[in-house]
């Protein structure tokens, strides 16, 4: 006798704002799978959807209207949703109105369309250009708003199955040979030019700041930030930092894990603002420049924060190595911060 699995409808929801086909199926798609029922409207001045219940995210399509700032479009359509999760999408000057929405309007969670920075001659993305949002990057975002962040490494960026290698690191020799240990490993995958260049510097500044910029003394100040980057550090026996890397074939993650919680999203904004502020690149070691994760969003995918103040930070960057280098960098970068 055979038995079947019953599929129930999603009881949770989540709404839409959008005018933007492809934006409009993807999330649907995304979030449907994620257990989420999704309506849609085109306009902040539609909402709130009346068929919509137990709302669980909130997102909003910035190209709906392009020349509005992205501060004005979000507080609109948070003013019926308050309390609920909002994440950002843009296809249209992406990079800058997205991290306007994460620097100014309060927003954890910022997704680029596919295209957005594949640009035609003049500079600018046409709408009938852009796909959408990653489907996969959604999915994972929304499915840690559902079940909770905690701190789950590499996992939900990777398909199924696919191996996950752990390095604990206590001083910065650990940290070389960590780092060895990732670019030998994107080595064996025949992966070089650029996406090795990608993997190791993204690797390389979330150990530094794990090492020199997230220790704290029991008084709360910095213990290691104003010490020359080429200078050795040592953390506690109880202090371990874990690198956990892996890689699906055609997504590469890496997690830096600390334990000391001590990054905060107003750390994480002011570094970002760099990134559209055009800010050089640091000499070499150089302390408290505070750009090692504006050259870690430059190189990632997905760059991805979970922090329990006072317990732990985690920061992921996913990157995509299948394809060509250069189709990986116009996906551009999705930012997302969780926080317990």
């Amino acid at each position: 006798m055979s038995t079947r699995e019953v599929v129930r409808t999603p009881t949770r929801s989540a709404a839409l704002v959008s005018r933007h086909g492809p934006t409009c199926r993807r999330v649907a798609q995304s979030l449907g799978a994620a257990g989420l029922q999704v309506r849609s409207t085109k306009f902040p001045s539609e909402l709130p959807i009346d068929d919509l219940s137990d709302v669980a995210a909130l997102l909003v399509d910035l190209d709906v209207s392009p020349t509005e700032p992205a501060r004005a479009l979000i507080a609109e359509a948070r003013g019926h949703y308050p309390n609920v999760p909002l994440l950002a999408v843009a296809g249209i000057d992406a990079r800058s109105r997205l991290i306007d929405a994460l620097c100014e309007a309060d927003v954890n969670h910022v997704v680029p369309k596919r295209g957005a920075l594949n640009l035609p001659r003049g500079g600018m993305p046409v709408i009938g250009s852009l796909e959408g949002p990653d489907e996969h990057d959604l999915f994972a975002a929304v499915r840690r708003l559902v079940d909770g962040p905690g701190s789950p490494g590499v996992t939900p960026y990777l398909l199924a199955g696919a191996p996950v290698h752990e390095v604990a690191i206590n001083t910065s020799e650990d940290k070389d040979a960590a780092l060895n240990d990732i670019v030998g490993f994107a080595e064996s995958m025949d992966l070089g030019g650029e996406k090795l260049r990608r993997v190791e510097l993204a690797t390389e500044e979330l150990l530094m700041n794990a090492l020199y910029d997230a220790p704290r003394d029991a008084g709360g100040a910095m213990r290691n930030a104003h010490l020359d980057r080429r200078l050795s550090v040592a953390l506690g026996s109880q202090e371990s930092i874990r690198l956990r890397f892996g890689c699906d074939g055609q997504t590469l993650a890496v997690a830096v894990h600390d334990p000391f919680g001590s990054l905060t999203k107003t750390a994480v904004t002011e570094r970002l603002r760099k990134v559209t502020d055009g800010v050089p690149r640091p000499q070499p070691g150089v302390a408290g420049a505070g750009l090692g994760l504006v050259m870690t969003y430059s190189v990632a995918n997905q760059l991805i924060f979970s922090v329990s103040a006072g317990k732990f930070t985690e920061v992921t960057a996913v990157l995509h190595v299948a394809g060509t280098n250069r189709s990986a960098q116009e996906r551009g970068t999705a930012v997302h911060f969780y926080s317990t």
